[in-house]
């Protein structure tokens, strides 16, 4: 017998088409999975199965000039991704992007 660790959420039709609607209007996938209930894996199952269009990973203008902010504020590029909900590497780029960091990639060994 398999036990359930936790109780599954399943959205109707009228749901998923609201996440559809408020993926497309800029919401994240970790706010959506929040929102509805529902694992982050789930979210992006949903919008494959609608044949919606992922976004580019990373982080818009006005979050960049928010990591930005953070970082000179002390803040670690960990706890601003887990903030922005993106990972470090997100946030890592948008510092070398804004020149507060350097690209290792770019020194030319």
């Amino acid at each position: 017998m398999r036990t359930v660790e936790t109780a599954q959420t399943f959205l109707t039709a009228a749901e998923v088409d609201t996440l559809v609607g408020d993926y497309l209007a800029g919401m994240g996938v970790k706010q959506l999975a929040e929102r509805y209930g529902i694992h982050r894996a789930t979210v992006f199952s949903h919008l494959r199965r609608r044949k919606v269009p992922s976004r580019r990973p990373g982080l818009g203008f006005d979050e960049k000039a928010e990591a930005v902010r953070l970082t000179r504020a002390g803040v670690s590029m960990r706890a601003i991704g887990r903030r922005m909900g993106v990972n470090r590497k997100a946030v890592r780029a948008a510092l070398v992007e804004a020149g507060l960091i350097m690209d290792d990639a770019s020194d030319g060994s």
